[in-house]
């Protein structure tokens, strides 16, 4: 019973890539019509001597001569032949799709005072430009399927990676930077405006920007915080302020001289966007801060549409190459043929 079981739930999962191929399954019958034709004489039409007392044996119907089993053998192994051009296969589990990511830009400042050794990893100092860098690495390498964009700021803000699939080239570009590589003021607002240049809106998963500074103040660059915090607002981009300096903003606007007005701090930034704001004082703060950012912003698993196919037309194409030498040894050609001088 078990068998019968196994051997209907294998019929069910069997499928084929070509099915019209069964068509010729008749073919595999010509064996049998070549086997009848050549078992008749061929001498037919010769001139016979008859002899009178054999009149009455040849005005019997000849005797059919049934074909031998070498016959049958070619027919099956023809069949097997035609089964494996119908290639059979066996559908296996769902593949899993890959999954859909957004685009995520990740400004880091290099002003002077991300030179600070201030931090520790694995029990030696570390700069908080340093640790800004490795966290950073290890989050992207997590998240395969986004596409990742790297700004540095300073006295100026620059396009370190432009946005890419590759997350390992995201996390080596990051360990490039330096401090002071471009300035030593803090030009906040060219570096979110120069972010949302990276990104593109996408269906269901929006882009999001992770801003790694210290606290400063934005001192400086042609546009002010608060205009890139409005465009930010205005395309719908949020953006996640991590902040590593030794004490955290506390939502109040500052004033410069470089800006007329009012200008929002890293938590102000993070709450007119729909961002979070998170005050990171060691590494394992800052990798809490991401694991959360990824939390909150997950990538898309599309259903699969792709199943595991496992070929079997090997196993018909064996079967019919046997029945095929063993018609051939049935017959007598293999014998002959080894025989022949």
């Amino acid at each position: 019973m078990n068998v019968v079981v196994e051997l209907a739930g294998f019929l069910t999962a069997l499928h084929w890539a070509l099915p019209l191929a069964l068509f010729a399954l008749p073919l595999a019958l010509l064996p049998l019509f070549a086997a009848r034709r050549g078992g008749e004489p061929t001498s037919a039409q010769a001139p016979q001597l008859l002899h009178p007392d054999l009149h009455g044996l040849l005005q019997q119907p000849r005797p059919i001569r049934r074909p031998r089993l070498a016959p049958w053998l070619r027919v099956l192994a023809l069949a097997a032949f035609v089964v494996a051009l119908a290639q059979p296969l066996r559908l296996g589990a769902w593949i899993a799709s890959a999954p859909e990511g957004r685009d995520i830009v990740v400004l880091l400042d290099t002003s002077l005072t991300m030179s600070l050794r201030d931090l520790q990893w694995n029990g030696k100092p570390v700069s908080r430009l340093a640790v800004a860098q490795r966290v950073f690495a290890r989050f992207a390498a997590k998240r395969t399927g986004d596409r990742f964009a790297l700004i540095a700021f300073g006295s100026h803000a620059a396009s370190l990676l432009p946005p890419t699939f590759d997350v390992r080239m995201a996390g080596q570009m990051a360990g490039l930077l330096s401090v002071g590589q471009l300035g030593n003021d803090t030009a906040l607002g060219d570096a979110i405006a120069l972010a949302l240049r990276q990104v593109r809106p996408q269906r269901g998963l929006h882009p999001i920007l992770i801003l790694y500074s210290d606290g400063g103040v934005s001192n400086t660059g042609s546009i002010s915080p608060a205009d890139a915090v409005a465009l930010a607002r205005h395309q719908g981009v949020k953006i996640y302020a991590v902040e590593v300096g030794p004490s955290a903003d506390t939502g109040t606007p500052y004033t410069v001289p470089a800006y007329a007005g009012q200008q929002p701090d890293m938590r102000l930034i993070a709450q007119a966007t729909g961002g979070r704001f998170y005050f990171a004082t060691s590494p394992g703060a800052q990798e809490a801060a991401v694991r959360d950012i990824g939390a909150l912003n997950p990538r898309l698993h599309p259903p699969p549409t792709r199943r595991a196919i496992q070929p079997l037309y090997v196993w018909p194409l064996l079967v019919g190459a046997a029945l095929w030498l063993l018609a051939a040894f049935a017959d007598g050609r293999l014998w002959r043929w080894r025989l022949r001088p």
